[in-house]
């Protein structure tokens, strides 16, 4: 008894003691996301458009269409999709939603 005991504490303790959140370095750029597996592929995608952010973001044009393809990956996954659409309410600040992490 009591050696099940001991197992369901240390199990729960193992469980409670997992970190909310992760951190990813891409190329030097560091994303903090929930500590979910699936996220790696998200982040290449989503670091190749931060790249583009740096080199060809000069007009506003050119700026939304980047935030429309980080919106676009982080939609395509479902690893993020769901965070994505947990704010749903806040429809016109996409960005609170998108670049809530990185």
């Amino acid at each position: 008894m009591r050696l099940i005991l001991l197992t369901l504490i240390l199990l729960t303790d193992i469980v409670l003691s997992r970190p909310l959140m992760q951190r990813i370095v891409i190329d030097g750029h560091e994303w903090e996301v929930p500590n979910e597996s699936g996220w790696e592929e998200v982040l290449l995608e989503a670091n190749a458009a931060r790249e583009r952010i740096f080199r060809s973001c000069t007009t506003l044009a050119e700026c939304r269409q980047i935030v429309d393809e980080l919106y676009a990956v982080f939609n395509r996954h479902p690893v993020s999709k769901k965070y994505l659409e947990t704010n749903k309410d806040e429809v016109d600040d996409i960005l609170s939603s998108i670049f809530k992490w990185g």
